[in-house]
């Protein structure tokens, strides 16, 4: 600080007194941090809950688009996928839809997505084995054999807190022609949603609120985005 401020600093607060006049009272600092504290505590569950929504939008964005390229590649190699061997999950027995889910994945998916391990013992999704994909950014899916071949996708793995419509969300492989209404017509890979629950943003999102596996399906219409309606609190 130069000569001509220290002058005008010891004429303003007063000569010998002005170190005293500099400082906080103990009070004044318990105040400011009150303020702070409150501050705090008003701001950062929003920042916390658009953080979650951020990341979750971003890794759902990027899980659509490595599969639906990864379907796009495997065609290429293994002909259409409405012709990809595959059952009817309730006409076999838990070992040979483990079986057919393992052997659906080596053949058709394998080669074409980035992972890091899979769990070959899988835990039962509603009463049927699901294999379980482990991915580069911490995210995984367990894949089970369905009326479709259904990917259960977890956007931050194994943190919770494990809910569907929060973190969990169903995708489906499903191009037979009996279920081709599910993703709608040329397609093979969707969010899972029942076309006649879903063929509207109004009836996604009342579905999505009775069940959080479909949301994905009004998150898609919504350009990945969580609008304000979004039902389901992050």
């Amino acid at each position: 600080m130069d000569i001509c401020a220290n002058v005008l600093l010891y004429k303003f607060f007063g000569g010998k007194n002005m170190d005293k006049k500099l400082a906080f009272t103990l009070a004044e600092v318990l105040i400011t941090l009150g303020i702070i504290g409150v501050v705090a505590a008003l701001t950062l569950p929003a920042l916390i809950s658009n953080y979650k929504k951020q990341e979750t939008t971003a890794r759902l964005k990027k899980f659509y688009s490595t599969m639906s390229q990864a379907i796009i590649l495997s065609e290429n190699d293994n002909g259409s996928s409405k012709e990809w061997t595959k059952a009817y999950y309730l006409d076999l027995d838990d070992d040979s839809n483990k079986s057919l889910t393992l052997n659906y994945f080596n053949t058709y998916l394998k080669s074409y997505i980035k992972y890091t391990s899979i769990n070959e013992n899988p835990t039962l999704e509603n009463d049927v084995p699901a294999l379980q994909v482990y991915l580069a950014d911490g995210s995984y899916f367990k894949m089970k054999n369905g009326a479709c071949m259904d990917l259960n996708y977890d956007t931050n793995g194994i943190k919770p807190p494990n809910k569907a419509g929060v973190d969990i969300f169903k995708f489906i492989i499903c191009p037979e022609e009996k279920y081709e209404g599910e993703c709608g017509p040329n397609k093979n890979f969707c969010p899972y949603c029942p076309y006649s629950m879903c063929n509207t943003r109004n009836k996604a999102l009342n579905t999505c609120k009775t069940n959080g596996m479909t949301c994905a399906k009004v998150l898609m219409m919504d350009s990945w985005e969580f609008k304000k309606d979004y039902p389901h609190r992050l």
